[in-house]
């Protein structure tokens, strides 16, 4: 019996050059058996299976993509470029695919992740261009993951005791292939780093000294190594970034493994997207083999990393649980940039201490469906490099709404972090028992207190329990004993608290005091 290889799909045209026999002639075969094939069609697997065992007892086997990925695996390769904010790693890719990424970047950060291939000594070479503050290690150890190789870029600005920590922290994790590029190296020729078991090379992504040379040096490391890193199988893809361009929302697909057809659904961990259309470099294609970059148009993608081409119950899924007090503030945080969102989800769901806010993250512009949830769930509203109808503002800002714009990652974090001190560490003062309660007009009360241990600064935060179980955290509004305001009060003293935005005052209650260092 003779034996064939496919692909998951072929062509009726490239099926009979394999079966060697006429086009025409094997339409007609199958149309004697009441089935019917067109000259153009695009055949599955399984449907070629069953008829070239019908029509001539051949036997059909399916390539196996991934090995075959494998087996040709050093003719291509990932490089992921790494470094400190301002190091020079987008320049570096500027200089060798003569872009201006760099010169579009707000505030000179990159905020995204840039993918850009290239054959170099008949080797295909897939760059990633990664985020370089710390906020985005998510991301950066996300690519580390299946990289063959990390540039490291070192600025020759900086002094190496206090350069890349994090990052090299994450390399050192994942040990990972690493080849350290001093950069800026026409600044300060005889400078020099000393970085142990590393290689290091030293380039300018300004001039191009030493880029060819470091290139060269990737491929034959590369061809060196004995175990080469390859995708898990739990996955086939992953989102690379997203934006806006000529009022279309475009999403970066990088297709790791298998093949993909259009009609045909991307599997997320709690959703799945059906995909019509796809784009590699800007025309419109049906299919594509990976490796792959690929655009879709206009879906709002779920913000996750990975995608699976076939169902298959695979992930993992972490969640993060946090118990709603009925006082937490709602934001809901919407960016047309999904690096950076999907960032933020990791910011939130690694906070030490946070029991003060809930957030929900949401790619797109900003619309008057968004603005109808934000009212119905009383959500502050936080835009980061997103496109808001002015209407939509206007109608935002004469509802009182709280609303606020930013342009970078860091400023929105920081916002977070000194509004409502998270991450920072609680330090319990004191502690206080209700036990009386008086009425303060217009239906507010005054907890009659006794401070049981410590002392309570009007300044300082506190949490409200009731049998063990936290119901209120916040601040008070006015401190007295004996009708006379105090800005303190001590052990064993009695006094009275009125409490902002709290008015459930009962005998029993426990309060205690706070400060965040």
């Amino acid at each position: 019996m003779k034996k064939f290889y496919i692909e998951e799909f072929i062509s009726v045209k490239e099926l009979v050059k394999i079966l060697e026999i006429n086009e025409i002639e094997f339409i007609k075969l199958n149309f004697l058996k009441g089935i019917i094939i067109k000259k153009n069609e695009i055949l599955k697997f399984e449907t070629v299976k069953n008829l070239c065992k019908i029509l001539f007892n051949y036997e059909i086997i399916k390539k196996n993509i991934i090995k075959n990925i494998n087996s040709n695996l050093k003719n291509f390769f990932y490089i992921s470029i790494i470094g400190n904010v301002n190091s020079g790693k987008t320049t570096l890719m500027d200089f060798i695919f003569k872009n201006n990424i760099s010169l579009n970047e707000i505030g000179k950060i990159t905020q995204t992740v840039n993918i850009l291939e290239t054959y170099f000594y008949e080797k295909k070479i897939f760059f990633f261009d990664l985020p370089g503050h710390k906020l985005f290690s998510n991301v950066i150890e996300t690519y580390v993951n299946f990289s063959n190789i990390i540039f490291l870029i070192v600025s020759i600005d900086n002094e190496k005791d206090n350069v890349y920590e994090n990052i090299l922290n994450i390399i050192k994790q994942k040990n990972s292939n690493l080849i350290i590029c001093i950069n800026k190296i026409d600044k300060n020729l005889n400078k020099n780093f000393f970085f142990e078991h590393y290689k290091v090379c030293k380039i300018s992504s300004h001039n191009g000294y030493g880029v060819k040379n470091l290139i060269k040096e990737s491929i034959n490391y590369f061809l060196s190594l004995k175990n080469i890193n390859f995708i898990e199988d739990n996955f086939d893809g992953l989102i690379v970034n997203s934006f806006y361009e000529n009022n279309n929302f475009i999403t970066t697909i990088f297709l790791l493994k298998g093949d993909f057809k259009t009609k045909n659904y991307f599997f997320f961990k709690n959703d799945e997207i059906f995909i019509n259309n796809i784009f590699i470099n800007k025309v419109e294609k049906n299919y594509c083999i990976a490796p792959c970059i690929i655009t879709i148009k206009n879906i709002y993608f779920p913000i996750d990393f990975f995608f699976s081409t076939k169902k298959k119950n695979i992930f993992k899924i972490k969640e993060i649980y946090r118990e709603k007090y009925h006082n937490l503030i709602n934001y809901y945080i919407k960016s047309d940039n999904h690096t950076i969102s999907i960032s933020i989800i990791n910011f939130y769901n690694n906070l030490k201490t946070n029991n003060k806010i809930n957030i929900k993250v949401v790619l797109g512009s900003f619309t008057e469906k968004d603005l109808k949830y934000c009212e119905n769930f009383n959500c502050r509203i936080l835009l980061i490099n997103n496109k808001i109808n002015n209407i939509i503002k206007k109608k935002i800002l004469n509802k009182n709404i709280f609303f606020k714009e930013f342009i970078l990652l860091n400023d929105l974090i920081d916002y977070f972090i000194i509004e409502y001190n998270l991450n920072k560490n609680e330090l319990i003062t004191g502690e206080l028992l209700v036990k009386e309660i008086f009425p303060c007009g217009k239906n507010k009360k005054i907890a009659g207190c006794i401070v049981t241990y410590g002392y309570l600064n009007i300044e300082n935060s506190i949490k409200i329990y009731k049998e063990l179980k936290l119901i209120f955290q916040g601040k008070i509004n006015t401190l007295k004993i004996k009708n006379n305001s105090v800005e303190i009060v001590k052990e064993k003293d009695e006094c009275g608290l009125n409490i902002k935005n709290f008015n459930d005052i009962e005998i029993g209650l426990k309060i205690i005091s706070i400060i965040y260092v």
